[in-house]
């Protein structure tokens, strides 16, 4: 899950709407369908590819998503890992490693996917061009590039099916592609808010990275 934390990058304005005008109609378009998304939970499958397309890794596990900014992501397998945020504070807690990496939330909409899907919309135009095209199976894609190149996060796609949100890819400046199909999603059902706030198991170390 080292990924969670590689994709980071600055944002500049929109210099001319003239010129941003396709942009900003795929930017409604994308709002529409993360607005009707308050909530989102099921199964993930990740994968990470090299820039020959060669598998490099890959996990499985569950998730739950609640628009603005909170998320728990459980990995399963291979290893056990967890990701949760409540807004304010992101804890990575590692069960083999009896460790929980402690960090505030962050406004930098790329540091995580995850913050990526639960972010202000609008927010997002400012931070990326967004192209919206239209698949073989009717599925919509939306494929956002950063408007500054000084992160390390170069492309993000995100695909929606019949209103359900249903794979997003990310690719770094190395060419690199990490892969996140998501299956057997549910939609705006009621989440315990408890899930996002963490408390960290007696015994573990605690590192809290600022």
């Amino acid at each position: 899950m080292n990924f969670i934390f590689r994709f980071i990058v600055s944002f500049s304005l929109l210099i001319s709407l003239a010129a941003n005008a396709v942009d900003d109609q795929a930017a409604v378009q994308l709002r529409k369908q993360l607005d009707a998304m308050a909530s989102l939970q099921g199964d993930f499958a990740q994968t990470l590819f090299d820039q020959k397309g060669k598998k490099q890794d890959e996990s499985k596990g569950t998730f739950i998503m609640q628009r603005p900014g909170k998320f728990y992501w459980d990995t399963k397998s291979p290893a056990p890992q967890l990701l949760i945020s409540n807004q304010k504070t992101i804890w990575l807690y590692d069960p083999d490693l009896q460790t929980v990496n402690v960090r505030p939330f962050s406004d930098d909409l790329q540091k995580t996917p995850t913050l990526l899907l639960t972010a202000d919309v609008e927010s997002l135009r400012k931070h990326f061009s967004i192209k919206r095209s239209e698949q073989a199976n009717k599925a919509e894609k939306f494929t956002l590039t950063p408007k500054v190149t000084e992160g390390l996060f170069q492309q993000l796609t995100l695909v929606f099916l019949d209103g359900l949100l249903i794979e997003f890819n990310i690719q770094d400046t190395l060419g690199q592609i990490t892969q996140i199909v998501l299956s057997n999603q549910k939609r705006n059902q009621p989440v315990d808010e408890k899930l996002f706030n963490f408390v960290p198991p007696a015994g573990v170390d605690i590192i809290k990275n600022q």
